[in-house]
């Protein structure tokens, strides 16, 4: 593989290179070469990021996931209200409107 020496590059460009090394994580190095891959067009096109929130988990639940989960719903409707003490009248009742 050839060796190249960049010489007076311009403050911006360094200042972007130095951002993109940080974002990805990248040595200097890596990120300048994936530059000049792309600026040529020869550079794979990266994969869309895999989203990090529940947006990646959509579907369907199929018949023993909705089940369990009505169960589940089902058991903690049934739990006791536990609403703090002030939000209670004297006979333990909520309060209407709290």
């Amino acid at each position: 593989m050839a060796d190249f020496l960049l010489r007076d590059i311009d403050e911006r460009v360094a200042e972007r290179i130095k951002e993109i090394a940080r974002q990805k994580g990248w040595p200097l190095n890596d990120v300048i070469l994936l530059l000049v891959k792309q600026a040529l067009g020869l550079a794979e096109p990266e994969p869309p990021p895999v989203p990090g929130d529940i947006a990646r988990l959509t579907g369907a639940w199929n018949d023993d996931e909705s089940r369990a989960f009505q169960e589940a719903m089902a058991a903690l409707n049934s739990l006791p209200d536990d609403a703090p003490a002030y939000l209670l009248d004297e006979k333990g009742n909520k309060i209407p409107g709290q």
